[in-house]
């Protein structure tokens, strides 16, 4: 859990310093009047808004009334406030390219008008040639030869010979304009590879390339400042995950030790009713206080006569004996003390602590063999 804690926190960092930097540089451009002070007072609002959305996580329970709503209403404006420089930034950022670009494609529409303006003349000669040629046919159809037809069609063949040769002179300027353009584009190449993925966006949706670069800023401004805030917040949760489980921990060692201290009373009373200083109870090897093995009579129903023995220690009856109640002996032999009830009250001490076989049963099934405190004594 600490590594994600870690990177959450440096994601939180890196995109809040981001955010951080393009808005008040932003804010800055957009109040370029005043730009240093403006700058100042974003830069103080940043670093306010992280801390109050802190603020806000770690005593959210706390605060009440106007001040919390203050100050979440405060939170998002500021957010407002920073997409707002963020969007400024990317803005400014493309308008410097978007200039040139107008500046490159201005040069460039100059000479594709004149290509256009030379590619509608062609076409237009490139009629009157068809036409005259139509036009000798006709005539030559005729069948009547003579000077003057033959003077007009020498007059018609320079003329088309004037027009091939214009034709001509045409598609050599639009070569040479061709060749402008190309080379524009060449002289600008860098600025073409800057916003080739947004010209091919646009183009592939048939928009305009300044639609593309500004629902591209939208998405980024979008995502920016809410991420960077949501990320202080998760830190801040994680956080106080930690703190909590140590303050849990901590609760829990003190509620340990309290218990401790109430058995070590309770350890040192059975000590006391044993007697003989506790010279009766020894640590056994398996670390538990056991009584030694001897038989210990013990009577259910407390009419004073005995109705088994304990040989293990463990305040359960393992041998019974005939003189008591003989039909327990015939086969009720799960009949329990009134310790070893599951509905017994183990709190009330008083009710068993003088009783050495319900002691025994405590020691056996209710402290278990494994158990620490016992391993102190």
């Amino acid at each position: 859990m600490n590594w994600l804690k870690y990177l959450v926190g440096i994601s939180a960092v890196l995109v809040a310093g981001c955010a951080a930097y393009f808005s008040v540089t932003g804010l800055g451009v957009l109040f370029s009047g005043a730009s240093t002070a403006v700058m100042v007072m974003a830069g103080s609002l940043e670093f306010a808004k992280l801390v109050t959305a802190t603020y806000l996580k770690q005593v959210w329970d706390d605060i009440k009334g106007f001040n919390k709503i203050y100050l979440t209403i405060s939170v998002v404006i500021l957010m407002l406030i920073t997409s707002a420089g963020i969007f400024g930034y990317l803005s400014n950022a493309f308008q410097a390219q978007s200039l040139q670009l107008q500046q490159v494609d201005g040069e460039i529409v100059v000479h594709q008008t004149k290509i256009d303006q030379n590619t509608t003349q062609i076409e237009q000669l490139s009629t009157q040639i068809t036409e005259f040629n139509t036009n000798q046919g006709k005539i030559l159809d005729g069948g009547k030869v003579n000077s003057r037809l033959i003077r007009s069609i020498d007059n018609r063949d320079k003329q088309i010979a004037k027009i091939n040769n214009k034709i001509s002179d045409l598609q050599t300027q639009n070569s040479e304009e061709t060749e402008k353009i190309n080379q524009i584009k060449i002289s600008n190449l860098d600025l073409e590879k800057e916003v080739g993925g947004f010209r091919f966006v646009a183009d592939a949706f048939d928009v305009e390339l300044k639609n593309v670069v500004k629902f591209f800023i939208f998405i980024i401004v979008i995502v920016f400042d809410p991420l960077a805030v949501a990320l202080i917040i998760a830190f801040n949760g994680l956080v106080s995950v930690k703190n909590r489980k140590e303050e849990e921990n901590l609760t829990e060692n003190v509620k340990l030790d309290e218990v401790i201290r109430q058995d070590s009373e309770l350890v040192e009373k059975i000590y006391q009713v044993y007697g003989d200083g506790g010279k009766n109870l020894p640590i056994e090897g398996e670390n538990q206080i056991l009584m030694e093995n001897t038989r210990i009579p013990i009577d259910l129903d407390g009419d004073g006569v005995i109705d088994g023995y304990d040989t293990d220690s463990d305040g359960i009856i393992d041998e019974w004996t005939p003189e008591g109640h003989a039909e327990r002996e015939s086969g009720n032999r799960n009949l329990l003390p009134y310790y070893g009830k599951p509905d017994f009250d183990w709190e009330d001490k008083n009710k068993w602590i003088n009783d050495r076989n319900a002691i025994n049963y405590w020691m056996k099934y209710k402290k278990g063999q494994n158990d620490d405190l016992v391993k102190i004594y």
